[in-house]
């Protein structure tokens, strides 16, 4: 039996958001947020391998992002808003009581969702996503400081006088990013059609300045924490994080004993990218923790 996308566009709030879908419920449903803050539903396309299993894959462009309604203006814009849109997708597609899946910052948005609407959901995954701005930024500072002596002078320079568009930089940074996001040497198709439409308004609203690697949250993401909140999360919970992760497994341990009784699983081989680094046990281990979920 050969699975077909569907998709099509929902209304949630007074905005226009697109959504896509594939396989049946027979087992549950899963809505899927992806990261960025502003990138598209492509980041996590890769779900779409769990539906012959008999789930309902479902994901949506959140407000700014990739096909749905894009804005003028995105100062205010925040994780707690974005949170309710989140439910109110959940509701206008009719998904029922579902599985939350977040991957990146939409892990981050994951945990906020069924912090302010918890009834809706029947199991949480954070794939790669942290509890905690200010922790999130003092473990990236952490893994500059263990670059190579030469590498780390030049990003922490070269960020420091506002040279982030040198060459030399874009190579400092890229030793960077092969070692704590991804050092595949092709780019996923999802991811780059993702990066293509990348909404920087968005970014830059919630997250400051996003091209220098060590720049503080400066958008309205600095201050979110919660860490203290994490306890009265009760459904079902898997914590994911790649072993090189720059949300590195610290974070991931953070939101593992804050949520009693979730399962954390760390991926040996990969940075931030195991949803396509070790694609088929990160498959493999979404299956086994959905199957173990009653309802």
């Amino acid at each position: 039996m050969v699975l077909d996308f569907k998709d099509g566009f929902v209304n949630v709030s007074g905005h226009r958001l697109y959504y896509k879908t594939i396989g049946e419920p027979s087992k549950g449903t899963v809505l899927c947020l992806h990261g960025g803050p502003g990138g598209s539903h492509w980041s996590a396309i890769n779900m779409a391998d769990i539906a012959p299993s008999g789930y309902k894959v479902v994901w949506y462009d959140q407000l700014g992002c990739g096909k749905s309604e894009r804005l003028a203006n995105y100062s205010d814009c925040t994780i707690e808003k974005a949170s309710d849109e989140v439910e109110g997708v959940r509701q206008e597609l009719g998904l029922g009581t579902c599985h939350l899946w977040g991957y990146s910052y939409g892990g981050c948005l994951a945990l906020q969702a069924i912090l302010r609407h918890p009834t809706g959901f029947r199991s949480l995954t954070v794939a790669s996503g942290y509890a905690s701005t200010n922790e999130l930024y003092d473990e990236v500072m952490k893994l500059v400081a263990a670059l190579p002596p030469k590498i780390r002078h030049v990003i922490e320079e070269y960020e420091a006088q506002g040279r982030t568009a040198d060459p030399k930089y874009a190579k400092a940074a890229g030793y960077f990013m092969r070692k704590h996001v991804s050092d595949l040497k092709v780019a996923p198709y999802g991811l780059s059609i993702m990066m293509s439409g990348m909404n920087n308004g968005l970014a830059k609203a919630l997250m400051g300045d996003t091209d220098a690697i060590t720049a503080p949250v400066t958008g309205t993401l600095a201050t979110w924490d919660v860490r203290r909140d994490l306890r009265r999360i009760k459904v079902p919970t898997l914590v994911t994080v790649g072993a090189r992760d720059f949300v590195t497994p610290k974070c991931a341990e953070t939101t593992h004993r804050g949520i009693r009784g979730s399962k954390l699983v760390v991926f040996r081989k990969s940075g931030h990218n195991a949803i396509e680094k070790e694609r088929d046990l990160f498959m493999k281990t979404m299956i086994g923790f959905l199957g173990t979920v009653s309802g």
